[in-house]
């Protein structure tokens, strides 16, 4: 095997290629890009799909001040001999990346948006030196300080274009990364219209009719509505995960990701890294999720029978999840579970969200799973119906999963359950599969309500409530499936689980259930406990009948 040195946690693209680290080359889109007709641009792409890489080479391309000729040297860009002639390093660039700008309140926001722009104006305090700041260098030297007011941050950008198109003579590239996470923290914290007004302008001051801009691009997740943030920028060309166009530009395409495998010796896990990572359709192409696919390479290379990692959980905040099942309803339920057992659901989806409105619906919602990559089209986009949607992959899958389970204990933990408690030390097994059936209506299934989700359901509803509970525990002369200890009042209480195939089975199978709790002679080793009681439960959907040997 070959060891191959992975940009792990590196997203800058020159020091990618200065460190010799492995590149998949993107560069062709920069011919594309510059025979563009729009002057902005916006990308829309999920998190950790090479947003912030794809500008940096952009920057490196452009950027006035380099000689990136040794960057680029091999790369598919350099067989354009027009593009690089008339666009390679002749035109100042202007490059912020908006994905640190977070806080739990606007201050600590704008604290950290001035530190960016105070970094920004550093890399170009030769400016100072010059002739051409007129009445701006009380307002640029206060940049560099980082004591300018907040309307002179947000009009920060377009000083800075208007100053290297007076100090170049050329009009200036805008590269704006991860534009949209500021509002994002924003609308999580409570101040999203503060940060709406300061962001808006700051865009606008380059973006709407500039005479300093030559081309504005943005990244981000989502596409801002127009009406709340880029009002009146009618030049804006959108490419999002619903388009052909730029389909491969960001992620790893399946040709791609084989080559990776075919370089460092892995071709052996093709399959497992298309069942994990795999599974976005954009533009009609498969696309591999690349943060994923790096690290879980990497891990390779130190340990070639490395099982496959949930990357996603660590890289993605999943508030979203956690939300859509807060409102759960039962047809989100439904689609829920559909989504876990491997099936499609049907959505229409909407394009131009706010943040502000995000989680007023769960149809906000889906579209923003299908824009931020926890879905992917099943099908080809249409906008004018509902789209099929479904899980890109097996990591996905299991985060969904994982999160309702989260969610379960959680609800559950909140109340008493008194109730549900009282009833089982009473014996009282209509009360028991009562209160016991609600909180399964009230929860989310999925795996086709096979035996061990019930197993794992009642061992949850049980759990954390001052009891001892085990699961599967040794006993007797087999396997109890739960047992529940009250060793205060030394008694103790074993269920064994069926699942049923229908409704009119379940009484058979709750006395079957019990039936084997004493021929497999069940908490026969639960010495010191006076009382034991057994039960048998037989669950079929969302219902569970409950028999009971006192």
């Amino acid at each position: 095997m070959e060891r191959l040195t992975l940009p792990v946690g590196q997203t800058d693209f020159r020091a990618i290629r200065e460190n010799g680290s492995y590149y998949i080359d993107k560069t062709d889109n920069i011919s594309q890009i510059v025979r563009e007709g729009a002057v902005s641009i916006l990308f829309t792409r999920p998190r950790r799909f090479g947003k912030t890489t794809f500008q940096s080479m952009l920057s490196a391309f452009f950027d006035i001040r380099e000689n990136s000729r040794d960057t680029f040297d091999g790369l598919e860009v350099m067989n354009d001999s027009e593009t690089v002639e008339n666009w390679m390093n002749r035109y100042p660039v202007i490059f912020l990346t908006f994905k640190d700008i977070d806080g739990l309140n606007f201050g600590s926001a704008v604290s950290k948006l001035r530190t960016q722009l105070l970094e920004l104006f550093q890399s170009y305090a030769f400016l100072l030196d010059g002739e051409m700041l007129d009445g701006d260098e009380k307002i640029f030297r206060r940049m560099l300080d980082g004591s300018a007011s907040v309307d002179e941050m947000s009009q920060s950008l377009r000083l800075l274009a208007r100053l290297l198109y007076r100090h170049y003579g050329r009009r200036v590239i805008i590269l704006l990364d991860e534009y949209d996470v500021p509002l994002d923290k924003a609308e999580r914290n409570g101040y999203y219209k503060e940060m709406l007004d300061i962001v808006r302008t700051m865009f606008l001051s380059v973006l709407k009719d500039c005479p300093y801009t030559e081309k504005g691009i943005l990244t981000g997740c989502l596409r801002i509505s127009k009406e709340s943030l880029f009002t009146g920028l009618n030049n804006l060309m959108v490419y999002s995960v619903t388009g052909k166009e730029y389909a491969s530009a960001f992620g790893f395409t399946e040709d791609e990701v084989l080559k990776l495998l075919h370089d460092v010796g892995l071709e052996d896990k093709a399959d497992i890294m298309r069942k994990w990572y795999d599974g976005y359709s954009i533009g009609g192409i498969n696309i591999y999720t690349p943060w994923d696919v790096i690290s879980y390479v990497r891990k390779l290379q130190t340990d070639k029978d490395a099982k496959p990692e949930n990357y996603w959980v660590n890289s993605s905040g999943n508030e979203a999840i956690r939300r859509l099942i807060d409102m759960t309803d039962a047809e989100v339920g439904d689609d829920y579970s559909a989504l876990i057992e491997g099936r499609t659901i049907w959505k229409k989806i909407n394009e131009t969200l706010t943040y502000s409105n995000l989680y007023s619906s769960p149809d906000n919602i889906w579209s923003l799973f299908l824009m931020t990559g926890y879905l992917t089209l099943a099908g080809e986009y249409d906008a004018n119906e509902e789209n099929e949607l479904r899980l890109p992959n097996e990591e996905l899958r299991r985060l969904f999963a994982a999160s309702v389970d989260e969610w379960f204990s959680a609800k559950i933990m909140k109340s008493s359950r008194k109730e549900l408690y009282d009833a089982l030390w009473a014996g009282d097994t209509q009360a028991l599969s009562e209160i016991i059936s609600q909180y399964l209506f009230d929860t989310i299934s999925y795996y086709d309500y096979r035996e061990d989700y019930y197993h794992a359901f009642l061992a949850g509803l049980l759990s954390g409530a001052g009891y001892i509970v085990k699961s599967n525990r040794e006993t007797g002369t087999g396997r109890a499936d739960i047992i529940v200890l009250d060793k205060s009042n030394r008694r103790a209480a074993v269920f064994e689980i069926k699942r049923s195939l229908s409704k009119e089975s379940m009484p058979g199978e709750a006395e079957k259930a019990l039936q084997q709790s004493g021929s497999r002679k069940y908490g026969k080793d639960l010495d010191g406990y006076r009382t034991v009681l057994f039960y048998g439960a037989a669950f079929f959907e969302k219902d569970v009948l409950i028999k009971a040997s006192l």
